[in-house]
C-alpha cells in the first residue's frame, strides 16, 4: 500500500486503508476440508490474523478454501502438477474467484503509522504500559501528529483506554514527570499487578516505572522472613509491599504526600497493615528518626533540607521505637538520581552501645551512570557521600540501560563501622574484619558471601585487562 499524505491539520481517516485482494478459492465439502489443507500444504493463504478456510451462509455442506495470492488463474497453474490434478480431477472440488477486503480494523499500528507518518521518522509502536495507560516519548518531530498517533495506539490496543505522552523531563522533588492526554480519556487512576502485589496509583502524581519490575522481584528475593526492611523513598510501595508479604517488617517513608497517600491505600489493599509502618517526610529525617528516636535536635545534614516535621515525633512514639534506635537489616534508596547524595546520613548516625554485636545493615542504593563510567567511579561517589570507605565485596548491579549514555546501577554494600559509628575514614580498614566478625548470622554471611565473590569477580577482570 502507498504512502498516504496527511491534511492539514492532521486527521486520521480510517476508510482510507481500505484494501481489495483478489483471490482464487476452492470449494471443497466440508467433512474434507483437512484433506485439502494437507493436499495444498505451501498453496492456501497464509496472512496473519486471518483463517484461510470461511464458511458460505448459503451452503452449509461446503467452505470456501482461500488459496495463496500467488495462485492467479482458475486452471491453478501456479500449483503442482500432480496436486493439480488431484484437485481439478475431483467433481467434489469448484474452484471460484474470491475478494477478501482488508480494512483499518485488520492493519498493525506499525503498518499504519508507517503510511501516514513522513518518511523517515521512527514509528512509535511501542510504550510503557500502567495499567489502562499507555506512555509515550515522542520526539520532536512527531509531536505534529501526536492526535492520531495516540488515537491509532488506542485503536490497536483494546486494554488501553487512555495514551500519554512524557513533557520534559523530571525536575521536581518527587520524581514525578509533566504528560499530556493525547488520546482517549483523562482519567489517571490505575491499578498494576506485579507478581503478588496490586497497586494503586495515580500516574500524574506519582512516580511509577513498569519496566523495574523484575528489579524489584530481585532485590527482595534477597530478604528474609522476619527481617526488618527501612525504605527511604518508597513511592507507593513496589519494595515495601512484596517485602512485607514475604514477612518482613518494613518501615516505608516518601516525601511526596500523594505517594504516602497511595503507599497506605496498597498496604491496606494488599492486607499488610501489620508489617509496614509508613511515614511522609525528608528521607534523611527519617533514618535520623529510626536511628535516634530520643533527639530532639535532630536535622538533615549538609544539603541544606529542612529538619523532621514536628509529626514525626508522635510518629515515633506511636511506632514505640527501641529508646537507642531501631535494628534494621537492609536500606532501600530508590532515588536514582541523588540517592547518592543521601548517603551521608549514615555517617555518625548509629548509637554503637545499640549495635553491638549486631551485624550492621546492608544498603542497596539505586544510581545512573554514563556509559564510560566504571564501578569504581560508582564506589567512589558513594565514598565520598559516606565520609569513609565502603566496605570490601560490595556489590554494583546493572539494572537496565536507560538511554545510549546511561545506566542504572544498585549498589549494595554493607555499612562499614567507621561511617556508622562516625569514626575516621582512615580507621575503615582497621575495623574491616571486626565488622565481618560481627555479621555471624546465615543471612549476613549469605550476602557478604555474595558481596566477596563479586569483589574477586571484579578483581580477575581487571587483571584480565591490565
Amino acid at each position: 500500500m502507498a504512502h498516504l499524505p496527511l491534511p492539514d491539520p492532521p486527521v486520521l481517516q480510517r476508510d482510507l486503508f481500505s484494501e481489495t485482494v483478489h483471490l482464487v478459492a476452492l470449494r471443497i465439502p466440508k467433512k474434507e476440508c483437512q484433506v485439502y489443507m494437507k493436499l495444498l500444504h505451501g498453496y492456501t493463504l497464509d496472512k496473519p490474523k486471518l483463517r484461510c478456510i470461511l464458511p458460505e451462509t448459503d451452503r452449509p455442506d461446503t467452505r470456501l478454501l482461500l488459496l495463496a495470492e500467488k495462485v492467479q488463474d482458475k486452471e491453478l497453474t501456479e500449483i503442482n502438477s500432480t496436486v493439480r490434478e488431484k484437485v481439478l480431477g475431483n467433481s467434489c472440488v469448484e474452484v471460484v474467484p474470491y475478494d477478501l477486503t482488508l480494512d483499518y480494523n485488520y492493519w498493525s499500528a506499525d503498518h499504519i503509522l508507517k503510511r501516514l507518518l513522513p518518511e523517515g521518522c521512527e514509528v512509535p509502536t511501542s510504550f510503557e504500559s500502567v495499567g489502562h495507560i499507555a506512555h509515550v516519548n515522542l520526539r520532536d518531530e512527531l509531536l505534529p501528529f501526536k492526535s492520531i498517533i495516540g488515537q491509532v495506539l488506542l485503536d490497536k490496543n483494546p486494554s488501553i483506554r487512555t495514551i500519554v505522552n512524557k513533557v520534559g523531563t523530571i525536575e521536581n522533588e518527587y520524581r514525578v514527570f509533566q504528560m499530556e492526554v493525547i488520546a482517549g480519556d483523562s482519567d489517571l487512576e490505575t491499578e498494576v499487578k506485579q507478581h503478588s502485589a496490586r497497586f494503586r496509583l495515580n500516574y500524574g502524581e506519582v512516580y511509577w516505572n513498569s519496566r523495574l519490575e523484575q528489579e524489584h522481584k530481585r532485590l527482595v528475593d534477597t530478604f528474609k522472613p522476619g527481617q526488618v526492611v527501612v525504605d527511604m523513598m518508597a513511592g507507593i510501595g513496589p519494595f515495601a509491599i512484596p517485602a512485607a508479604q514475604k514477612g518482613c517488617m518494613v518501615y516505608a517513608n516518601d516525601l511526596n504526600p500523594r505517594s504516602f497517600h497511595y503507599l497506605n491505600v496498597n498496604i491496606k489493599l494488599n492486607k499488610v497493615d501489620q508489617r509496614v509502618k509508613a511515614a511522609c517526610m525528608d528521607a534523611r529525617a527519617f533514618v535520623q528518626l529510626l536511628c535516634k528516636p530520643g533527639d530532639k535536635q535532630r536535622v538533615s545534614s549538609s544539603n541544606g533540607c529542612g529538619g523532621i516535621k514536628d509529626s514525626a515525633e508522635s510518629e515515633a512514639e506511636r511506632w514505640s521505637l527501641p529508646e537507642g534506635g531501631l535494628h534494621f537489616h537492609h536500606v532501600i534508596m530508590n532515588l536514582p538520581a541523588t540517592a547518592v547524595e543521601f548517603l551521608d546520613v549514615f555517617n555518625g548516625c548509629f548509637n554503637q552501645q545499640q549495635w553491638k554485636d549486631v551485624p550492621l545493615p546492608f544498603i542497596h542504593c539505586y544510581t545512573f551512570a554514563k556509559a564510560a563510567e566504571t564501578d569504581a567511579d560508582i564506589e567512589s561517589r558513594a565514598e565520598t557521600a559516606l565520609g569513609g570507605a565502603l566496605s570490601r565485596g560490595c556489590r554494583i548491579h546493572l539494572v537496565r540501560d536507560v538511554a545510549p549514555n546511561k545506566r542504572m546501577f544498585c549498589l549494595s554494600f554493607q555499612l562499614p563501622e567507621a561511617v556508622a559509628f562516625g569514626q575516621s575514614a582512615t580507621a575503615a580498614a582497621d575495623l574491616l574484619t571486626a565488622t565481618t566478625a560481627a555479621a555471624t548470622g546465615s543471612d549476613v554471611g549469605e550476602m557478604l558471601g555474595k558481596c566477596e565473590e563479586e569483589h574477586q569477580s571484579k578483581k580477575q577482570r581487571t587483571a584480565g585487562t591490565s
